[in-house]
């Protein structure tokens, strides 16, 4: 039999554009290539810019995970402006990171991941559903439907407690260098108690029992989807006067080798990325020979590793499961689950007073690396400053690991070696199964924009 080759782009149901390029042969991928079509260009915005800008600018990164990118920014202006953080600055802060993490984990399984799954109602967004492998039985698809729809008040309320310390969401504006700029009150704490209890009702009534029943009913994607058990976790949610603490912690697993993090062993490759030097600047390159993504890798001693809420929770020894396309989805619940009690506490031990922040205005260093996981994994933000300026600025995101390009040795991403190797039983399976491990991965591609014409040409440049 011949090799076929399948295109699957865009991929839906996830943030930002991606395409899958796999070759099929004898039913079974023999090779497959992640795409990111879209240029993140942050990194040249951020150029002359005071480097305090970079709170509010780089969290425009997303509007997914747009705390994220405010927060590990806050913590890199803490280490460049020496600020000391109080207790209940940490709180407000971590509260508000892990609000962040609710909307994003519980509109992953239900908008993003369920449809996979269960079969949707023949109405708007759901007309021409392709699920050629629907196993749940009438009930409990109804049931799951019926929930589909709760997890979006349920994420509404995990936003409107960002909303309410941080001022806003998406892009919140209150998580700054130094702490935190909106007074945990009485009336707020109260509130955010309120609405957490919602979440975590639903979290346990909802998505921790539908997440069983798909793990249940789809128990094979246990086999199917599955990684090298190399795993990533920089840590999460941080605390202490110079933000030293993680309460998950961090660390490097390789087999069942865990190691600390090495900030000196990470590196980046552009091989296969839409990218070239260009007198020691990098620019994007979209004619380049042989590259296929945006993403520029991003690899840990040389190899590729996974990074998000698997990574954590195995590493930390929340979870003792594989590496497949279910575990992937199922330590994403536990994680979720783990986050709703942490946040009680967090908001248990909050002192009502005065907005806990406290800047200083001279930098001590002229750069600095800060990073920390998100939703979706490894953050990295790093700075190189001259009076208060950014010379240079560079952002690893999760995808960058999670779906990099192979590299000039050709090794695979995590994305890709999950796909290679998976069978493909049936022709009108061939999406369903693709989609359901990419999903798994929570891939957010949206991180950057570009102007380009029909030919692929940068049309214009924004001078901002």
């Amino acid at each position: 039999m011949s090799k076929q080759r399948v295109m699957f782009s865009p991929v839906t149901r996830l943030s930002g554009l991606l395409s899958v390029d796999a070759v099929l042969e004898k039913g079974k991928i023999i090779d497959a290539k992640a795409s990111s079509t879209m240029f993140r260009g942050f990194e040249q915005l951020m150029r002359d810019r005071k480097v305090t800008d970079a709170v509010y600018l780089t969290q425009r990164v997303c509007g997914i995970c747009s705390l994220a990118h405010g927060a590990v920014a806050s913590y890199l202006l803490d280490e460049i402006y020496d600020n000391n953080l109080s207790e209940n600055a940490q709180y407000l802060r971590n509260v508000m990171y892990a609000a962040e993490f609710l909307q994003n984990h519980i509109r992953h399984f239900y908008l993003f991941s369920m449809p996979d799954f269960v079969k949707m109602p023949e109405r708007p967004p759901f007309q021409g559903q392709n699920l050629t492998d629907a196993r749940l039985n009438p009930e409990d698809n109804q049931r799951l439907v019926g929930h589909y729809f709760e997890a979006i008040k349920a994420a509404q309320r995990a936003h409107e407690i960002v909303a309410l310390f941080g001022g806003k969401a998406p892009h919140q504006h209150s998580f700054l260098h130094g702490g935190v700029t909106v007074a945990p009150t009485a009336d707020n704490v109260n509130r955010a108690v309120f609405l957490l209890d919602a979440i975590c009702n639903f979290v346990k009534s909802c998505l921790v029992p539908d997440t069983e029943l798909i793990a249940k009913v789809y128990h094979d994607y246990f086999k199917i989807g599955i990684t090298p058990r190399r795993l990533l976790s920089f840590g999460l949610f941080r605390f202490g006067l110079k933000n030293e603490v993680y309460y998950f912690k961090g660390g490097v697993l390789e087999g069942n080798n865990l190691s600390l993090p090495r900030l000196d062993l990470i590196s980046e490759s552009i091989t296969n990325s839409w990218f070239a030097m260009n007198n020691g600047d990098l620019q994007p390159d979209p004619h380049k020979a042989r590259a296929y993504s945006y993403v520029i890798a991003a690899k840990y001693a040389g190899q590729y590793f996974q990074v998000g809420p698997l990574a954590r929770m195995i590493i930390n020894g929340r979870y003792n499961g594989g590496t497949s396309t279910m575990d992937r989805i199922y330590a994403r619940t536990i994680e979720t689950l783990l986050i709703t009690e942490l946040m009680r506490d967090w908001l248990m031990r909050l002192q009502p007073g005065p907005p806990p922040l406290a800047q200083k205005d001279t930098p001590i260093k002229t750069q600095a690396t800060s990073v920390v996981d998100s939703m979706r994994g490894c953050l990295l933000h790093s700075a190189i400053i001259q009076d208060d300026q950014v010379v240079k600025y560079n952002i690893i995101t999760p995808t960058c690991w999670n779906f990099s390009p192979r590299d000039a040795y050709g090794q695979y991403s995590p994305v890709e070696s999950a796909l290679i190797g998976t069978e493909i039983p049936r022709p009108d399976l061939t999406y369903t199964i693709l989609g359901r491990t990419v999903r798994s991965f929570d891939p957010c591609l949206n991180c950057g924009t570009h102007v380009l014409d029909l030919k692929g040409n940068v049309k214009q440049e924004l001078m901002i």
